[in-house]
């Protein structure tokens, strides 16, 4: 429970500091919860910058951290009264509305979604948790480690706006590994709060409810909250960006525009899908003004140019270490250290995808025209049309392959967005509503072309939650018969979806609050078997390359992620025997080898090159397998003679 403490701790600094930033600019809120949700936001913007730039410098170690956080205290006592005040006001506001508000059953329901996801963010990290021990935690541990942020060349993830995984770092370089997954929690909770208090600032008290229901069910919202990715942070901003660009356009304050532009460009640093949703505002800020042509000029350009000094940061470093401020996209123009326009092409077709409809075999790809290349599998035009259809009902086909229960479970949207859609089409739509499907439909149609993964659609999902509930409460208005429908209809999805939860969140109950041993409780995952036994059997100056596994987090040893198309290190026009592929790893200093077998083509029998390649190194003895446990039978360990 020490990660709980150390996690409350640096939350109550963000606040406080956020806080202070937003008087000392003149844009703090005029409302309580808006209030202490952006200065949240700016607290951890802020704080993540200022890891940045200790860890880049070489200071990235307890002591350097520790001052970091108590300067930040000290110049956010200031605002320490007030704040407490603000928390006090909030939580005494919360009770109301579970205990007294007529919407105080929904209430409960999220807290229920918010409670079993604390259990899971409290649990050490499962190997569902596929990004986080693959990229978010995994480089978090490593530059705790090597006690400075720094390029990891084998993993292209490491080059992406960062925020989050600050975070992350500073519960590793503190020790309290188990307080990382908390952040990610913290904005899955901000993100309710966000929608809730969108819905009910700008349409009505019941469609923030509402909203806040929709979303908390969504089985890939929930779910992301008990582990440690990034994805909420993007929705937490994007729906503020939303909520103070809206109530620009009615009050026509200019302060709640560059706040939105604070909000824009705090959800680009979180990563770059957040960029999308900065120049779509930035344009809309272009419409509203369209009959003032300076004015809209100079209010959009200042609009980008705010959300920039947010998120450049993160933009500029990977400029500086790669060449390519978006590395590795937009190759053609830019470039980028370690990766090729090959490996561009092969990460652009395997992101091509997901979605409904097989895409051909590359070779069959290398052959089409472009135009044909532009309408293949997924992106046929009848499957766009099909897609929303598609999407709720077979959504096995937009994400990793999982089991049908486990895709509803996890990562699924569930029903309720497009069960809602023929109310918004039907009642006379208001403004606000209005603003957040014109802002849906080119997302919708970004997304549609780009990777039509799941997750992915979340955070354009989520700014159309307050407009989900706003139908809701109208049903409720014009028809009994209508409302009976749908309030049944969003209650038996939010039980079957609580009970979805409990499916993977109570399991998880004794890790979480120390009842078994986080090693014990690891140990029956053969991922977790196979890399303690490097841990355990290695010397400490080891070096792992892996192989069809990229979650590398386990391993208290350094390691990179050997395949070709994750980067240059190796050179396999060189590696095509075994002496040359043993040849290119000493050349790294490689000591072990871990491969999935599972997801890597059979090393006896295979002509494939890289095996053929290991099957020679091992026939020659210049590497020899590791006696593996049973419970890591689908892995296997080569170590370097």
């Amino acid at each position: 429970m020490l990660g709980a403490v150390v996690y409350l701790a640096i939350i109550l600094t963000a606040f406080t500091t956020g806080t202070c930033v937003l008087r000392l600019v003149r844009l703090s809120p005029d409302d309580d919860a808006q209030r202490g949700l952006a200065a949240l936001v700016v607290g951890h913007v802020l704080l993540a910058l200022l890891i940045l730039v200790v860890g880049v410098t070489g200071y990235l170690q307890w002591w350097a951290l520790a001052q970091l956080l108590l300067l930040a205290a000290l110049g956010g006592l200031r605002a320490l009264d007030d704040s407490l005040r603000s928390i006090g006001k909030l939580f005494a506001r919360l009770w109301w509305e579970l205990t007294r508000s007529p919407l105080r059953i929904i209430h409960w329901a999220i807290v229920a979604v918010i409670v079993l996801q604390l259990i899971a963010a409290l649990a050490p990290p499962l190997p569902t948790d596929y990004d986080g021990l693959a990229e978010h935690l995994a480089m978090a541990k490593q530059w705790a480690r090597d006690g400075r942020i720094h390029p990891l060349w084998y993993d292209h993830h490491s080059q992406f706006p960062a925020t989050v995984q600050m975070h992350y770092t500073l519960a590793h370089v503190f020790g309290v590994p188990d307080a990382a997954k908390l952040f990610h929690w913290g904005f899955g909770v901000m993100a309710i709060g966000a929608v809730v208090v969108t819905g009910r600032r700008l349409i009505a008290p019941a469609a923030g409810s509402w909203a806040g229901l929709i979303l908390a069910t969504t089985p890939g919202f929930a779910w992301l909250m008990g582990v440690a990715y990034v994805d909420l942070a993007v929705i937490t901003c994007g729906l503020l960006a939303l909520l103070f660009f809206i109530r620009w356009v009615q009050e026509r304050a200019d302060w709640l525009l560059w706040l939105s532009a604070l909000m824009a460009g705090a959800g680009a640093g979180m990563k770059m899908q957040g960029i999308a949703l900065m120049g779509l505002l930035a344009l809309a800020v272009l419409i509203v003004l369209r009959g003032r042509r300076l004015a809209a000029i100079g209010r959009a350009a200042a609009f980008v140019g705010l959300a920039l000094i947010v998120c450049g940061p993160w933009y500029l470093k990977s400029y500086l270490w790669t060449g390519n401020p978006v590395y590795p996209f937009a190759h053609e123009v830019f470039g980028g250290k370690y990766w090729s326009q090959e490996r561009a092409d092969i990460y652009r077709f395997s992101q091509r995808g997901y979605g409904k409809g097989e895409m051909p075999s590359g070779e069959e790809f290398e052959r089409m025209t472009s135009l044909q290349r532009a309408f293949a599998g997924p992106h046929r035009p009848l499957n766009m049309l099909l897609a929303p259809l598609n999407l709720t009902l077979e959504p096995t086909a937009f994400t990793v392959p999982l089991s049908p229960l486990g895709v509803w479970a996890t990562d699924a949207i569930g029903p309720l967005w497009l069960a809602l859609l023929p109310l918004l089409l039907l009642f006379r739509r208001p403004p606000p509503v209005r603003w957040m499907l014109w802002l849906l439909l080119p997302l919708w149609l970004w997304w549609l072309w780009s990777m039509q993964l799941n997750r992915y659609l979340l955070p354009t999902l989520a700014l159309v939650a307050p407009a989900a509930g706003w139908a809701v409460v109208e049903a409720e208005r014009h028809s009994r018969l209508l409302a009976t429908i749908v309030r049944a209809g969003v209650g038996a999805w939010t039980v079957i979806a609580l009970g979805l939860m409990c499916l993977y969140a109570l399991p998880q109950a004794p890790a979480a609050f120390g009842l078994v041993d986080a090693d014990a409780y690891l140990s029956s995952f053969s991922l977790y078997a196979a890399e303690e036994v490097i841990n355990e059997r290695s010397a400490p100056d080891a070096k792992v390359a892996l192989y069809a596994e990229p979650r590398g987090y386990y391993l208290d040893r350094d390691y990179l992620w050997a395949e070709s198309g994750h980067s240059a290190l190796i050179d396999y026009d060189r590696a095509d025997t075994g002496e040359g592929l043993v040849a290119e790893w000493r050349r790294l200093g490689v000591t072990h080898v871990l491969i999935n077998l599972g997801m890597f083509p059979d090393i006896q029998t295979a002509d494939d090159p890289l095996a053929r390649s290991i099957r020679e190194a091992l026939e020659q003895g210049l590497i020899e397998p590791m006696a593996m446990p049973a419970s890591a039978r689908s892995y296997v360990i080569f170590r370097l003679t």
